[in-house]
């Protein structure tokens, strides 16, 4: 398998991942769906496949081990882990976290039809029996829909988004938003805290992408 040698499969291991192969496999066929779109799409930002598996895919699987860490809370109390990618564009990190966590059940939500046709092909032909696509505007979706919420390019936190953000997410349930700079989460969050008086802003490391700044912030309902 050409994986085993990708910077896909080095920082997987950096990251401490036991992917199987079928799991690098479906990792590299989204690779090459995304490349494939984005010729005629611009989908997402990357020139080649390196770039992608770094900037984005291992970029979302950075904080697997959090993520992961959320969900077994939420079902140690006899909750049901329903994880939402909020505004998924081209499925990041919904797809990669859905390819490492056949156990849990995700939801990419994504309200640009051209955008949702392409995420329905990719759960189509990897088999991603755990995902599904839902094609709405985030302020349509039912409320208390899940008890994780994930995004990565989604929107700033400001009054309008986490009002929004809260009212999809269970009682007790996690938003898990992947951010940059530490001075810029601060602001964001000082500009909600009348909202959210209490958040954890967790490190994380993205293999060969060391020297840029990336967090996760979390925030239970």
């Amino acid at each position: 398998m050409s994986g085993e040698e990708s910077k896909l499969c080095e920082g997987a291991k950096k990251l401490g991942l036991e992917l199987s192969p079928d799991q690098f496999e479906a990792l590299e066929s989204y690779t090459d769906q995304v490349l494939e779109f984005n010729k005629g799409y611009n989908l997402m930002k990357a020139e080649n496949r390196d770039e992608f598996e770094v900037n984005h895919i291992l970029d979302s699987l950075a904080a697997c081990k959090e993520i992961d860490s959320l969900a077994q809370s939420l079902a140690a109390s006899g909750k049901e882990v329903k994880i939402g990618d909020i505004g998924s564009g081209g499925g990041c990190p919904g797809i990669p976290l859905a390819v490492a966590f056949p156990q849990y059940s995700f939801t990419l939500v994504e309200r640009m039809e051209k955008r949702c046709a392409f995420l329905q092909q990719v759960v189509r032909s990897l088999k991603l029996n755990n995902a599904k696509v839902l094609c709405l505007q985030a302020d349509k979706v039912k409320p208390e829909s899940f008890t994780i919420e994930v995004f990565r390019a989604f929107h700033p936190f400001d009054t309008k988004i986490t009002k929004l953000l809260l009212k999809m997410l269970c009682k007790g349930g996690f938003i898990a938003a992947y951010k940059a700079r530490s001075e810029k989460i601060m602001a964001e969050m000082e500009s909600i805290s009348f909202m959210v008086p209490s958040y954890k802003k967790i490190a994380l490391t993205v293999p060969f992408l060391e020297d840029h700044e990336r967090n996760l912030v979390v925030i239970q309902k």
